[in-house]
């Protein structure tokens, strides 16, 4: 598919391809072959050079924040130094400082080249002309290291570094002393630049954007350097024998590093905080802040204070007007009663007068109709009715007075009765049917007129000793009061004497104490020393074997909580399968036979029952009463610190769920026949809500009952329990033994002359 053309006799011969022509800009080859390498990948290194030199224009100094991916895939290693580089400082073999540029570099390395190469040492002993190649093969050696970006953030990682932290006391310049950390530590920033502390007359953006830089400070430092210089083990990227060693290697370096980059981060987060902790602007605003949240609370209470006080007024104000309006109310209610008292009074008169008429007809009309007349009319109707009967027995005419009774008869209804010649016989006065009710009603006001003055006696007589019983109790109060201020002075002038005395006491005893201290303060100090050496041995073994303690409780916890998450997990998976082997007929079958097996299950189902607790509620308390049987286990909830996968936890709620809804259904439809007496005091707790529902244990998984020492409000103690005191014990003893190790034979003779 080739063939070559002559295009002019002064040309090269142009191959020309299938796809066109390999000189063509718009070629499109595969990135193989000597056309590509001579055309792409020379254009593609002259322009890396071009913006290597472009990059280097632009940073004057040392900068770490770009990386390419040939960085990235030369990461996760370590620096591999020549023998001939061990041990040398590289910045001064090159005659630069730690943070020269690329050009400071190059120009560095050219200009020891003129003047430290081999060829340029012409007449020289052998000895020497080998020293003085070694010295050229380390400052060649250097020169391509300090070149390589990757290569020297690595030798800059691994440079001694002070990464000790600024000590500030009260007193001394702010500025001055966290200055120079800040400083100390910019150098390895990779965002440029870096902003600087300040001072104290800075606007608080300023200040502000410093700390919000430095807590998010980002740091080039190599931490698998970092991990080899601490003697931790690396591994060599080189040694790998193929990719996926490479990477294993990559990823092991990776979790060795992560630590010390840990470090890092934590080391300047702590420098951060006690700068800003002693910084004066800082501080000052943190002040000004608090005064005016002070302010605000003071105004927030001024304002809560008004408004109560406003709020009393007001409630007082509504006390004294309902207190008018009662009064006003309780004499309108007076005046009322004295009004239909006088109107009783009135008609009373009236009636009296009526039926002192009736004397003078009685021939014609009849006492009990004048009764109904006199009960049913009203006062005036009385009054008019009483006129005219008096006009017409003024003119001595008991027909005319008769004839004006019947029409009153007859207006309220009633036919005039003829009266018999008997009862005009036997009527010559008032008799006793003639006690109508308006004398009934008389007695019964009397009656209840002196009913309501005895209660008013009888409450003005419990006020009375109410009062004088407040009277003698508060005299009362006012002697004990008095004779308690008296106790309470002997006390003081007792106590105080005591004092005085204990003092004079304490003051003798201390001259007879200083006497002595004069003589043995020499020897004191000496013992004062070796002990202190002494309990400084002491302390740091505590402080080891309790670090020791924790390292191995912690561990324990974890193993302890794995086993537990296993246990967890197989007996969720054991129940499941057996509840997915039974049917809800099955289900509901096995917990009848358990209710009509214990009378104590079927009387606390009764009691459950008859409960007004909501469903969800109810059907927990019926879960937990049967978690005994098998499968029912799976009702009571997780414990906190246990987490299964989420396929077994879905898988779970699943199962959960099922049971619900049968025991929710048993609880609808099963009848309940028993005595809730036979329900045990657990039982009754966990219907009621005295009982917490019980999570899962392991001492569960066993089906084992643990009604026993729940009913009693225990827990049973568990082997993990038992083991820890043991352990604890041990561990006790384990101290013990270690201190009386470092006490000294010295020591020991001292302390039992001590003790005789």
């Amino acid at each position: 598919d080739t063939e070559t053309v002559i295009s002019g006799s002064c040309c090269a011969p142009v191959q020309r391809v299938a796809g066109g022509w390999v000189a063509a800009a718009n070629y499109k080859c595969e990135a193989a072959g000597a056309a590509f390498t001579a055309r792409f990948e020379a254009r593609a290194s002259s322009e890396e050079d071009d913006s290597s030199s472009s990059d280097d224009e632009a940073s004057p100094g040392e900068n770490y924040g770009k990386s390419d991916s040939k960085d990235k895939k030369s990461g996760g290693g370590y620096l591999k130094i020549s023998k001939l580089l061990k041990g040398v400082q590289l910045y001064e073999l090159m005659g630069i400082s730690e943070g020269a540029s690329q050009d400071e570099i190059k120009k560095a390395y050219r200009s020891l080249a003129l003047s430290a190469h081999p060829d340029k040492q012409a007449t020289m002993d052998p000895e020497e002309a080998k020293k003085v190649e070694e010295n050229f093969i380390k400052i060649k050696e250097a020169y391509d290291l300090l070149l390589d970006p990757v290569k020297r953030k690595q030798y800059d990682s691994s440079l001694d570094f002070d990464e000790s932290l600024p000590k500030f006391r009260q007193g001394d310049d702010f500025f001055e002393v966290f200055g120079e950390a800040f400083r100390r530590n910019a150098r390895f920033s990779v965002k440029r630049p870096v902003p600087d502390l300040g001072t104290a007359e800075d606007e608080p953006r300023s200040w502000k954007r410093f700390y919000d830089f430095w807590n998010g400070f980002q740091s080039w430092r190599d931490p698998v350097m970092l991990a080899q210089q601490a003697g931790e083990e690396i591994c060599d990227l080189a040694e790998a024998e193929c990719r996926e060693e490479r990477r294993w290697m990559v990823r092991e370096n990776e979790k060795v590093a992560r630590k010390y980059k840990q470090q890092e981060r934590d080391r300047i987060a702590k420098l951060v905080s006690l700068a800003e902790s002693a910084d004066p602007r800082v501080q000052a605003e943190k002040e000004a802040k608090k005064q005016a949240r002070a302010a605000e609370a003071a105004r927030r209470e001024e304002e809560r204070t008004a408004v109560k006080r406003a709020k009393e007024e007001a409630e007082l104000k509504q006390r004294i007007a309902e207190e008018i309006a009662r009064k006003e109310e309780e004499e309108r209610r007076k005046a009322e009663k004295a009004a239909r008292d006088t109107i009783k009074e009135r008609v009373k008169k009236c009636r009296q007068r009526l039926r002192g008429f009736h004397q003078a007809v009685k021939e014609h009309v009849v006492l009990d109709q004048v009764n109904e007349v006199c009960l049913q009319l009203k006062e005036e109707d009385l009054k008019s009715l009483g006129d005219r009967i008096d006009q017409a027995l003024k003119g001595k005419d008991p027909l005319a007075a008769a004839e004006v009774f019947h029409q009153a008869i007859k207006s309220i209804g009633l036919v005039p009765m003829k009266v018999a010649e008997d009862a005009v016989s036997t009527t010559s006065g008032p008799t006793d049917s003639q006690e109508d009710s308006q004398a009934a009603e008389e007695r019964q006001q009397r009656e209840e007129q002196k009913r309501q003055r005895a209660a008013e006696n009888e409450a003005k007589k419990k006020l009375e000793l109410e009062r004088q019983a407040e009277e003698r109790a508060k005299a009362a109060a006012e002697k004990a009061e008095e004779r308690k201020k008296k106790e309470e002075q002997r006390k003081k002038e007792q106590a105080a004497a005591e004092a005085a005395k204990r003092q004079q006491e304490k003051k003798e005893e201390q001259k007879a104490r200083k006497a002595e201290e004069k003589q043995k303060k020499q020897e004191e100090q000496e013992k004062l020393r070796k002990e202190q050496q002494r309990e400084e041995s002491r302390l740091k073994a505590i402080e080891q074997s309790e670090k020791d303690k924790q390292m191995a409780q912690q561990k324990k916890q974890e193993m302890e909580l794995e086993r537990l998450v296993q246990m967890f997990s197989q007996d969720r998976v054991n129940r499941l399968t057996k509840l997915e082997a039974l049917t809800d007929e099955k289900l509901s079958a096995s917990l009848q036979e358990a209710i009509a097996s214990d009378a104590s299950l079927a009387g606390a189902f009764k009691l459950l029952s008859e409960s007004d607790l909501q469903v969800d509620r109810a059907v927990d308390c019926g879960m937990a009463l049967v978690h005994q049987l098998g499968v029912w286990n799976l009702g009571l909830p997780t414990p906190a610190q246990i987490r299964p996968e989420n396929a077994l936890r879905n898988r779970a709620k699943k199962g959960r769920k099922r049971l619900s809804d049968t025991m929710a259904n048993f609880l609808k439809l099963c009848p309940w026949d028993v005595e809730m007496a036979e329900a045990t005091e657990w039982q009754r707790g966990i219907v009621d809500g005295s009982v917490e529902i019980p999570c899962w244990s392991q001492e569960l998984t066993a089906d084992a009952p643990a009604e026993t020492t729940e009913a009693r409000g225990e827990k049973p103690e568990s082997k993990k329990e038992k083991k820890g005191k043991n352990k604890s014990k041990e561990a006790e003893e384990d101290l013990d033994q270690i201190l009386a190790e470092l006490e000294t034979p010295g020591s020991k003779k001292k302390a039992k002359k001590g003790k005789n």
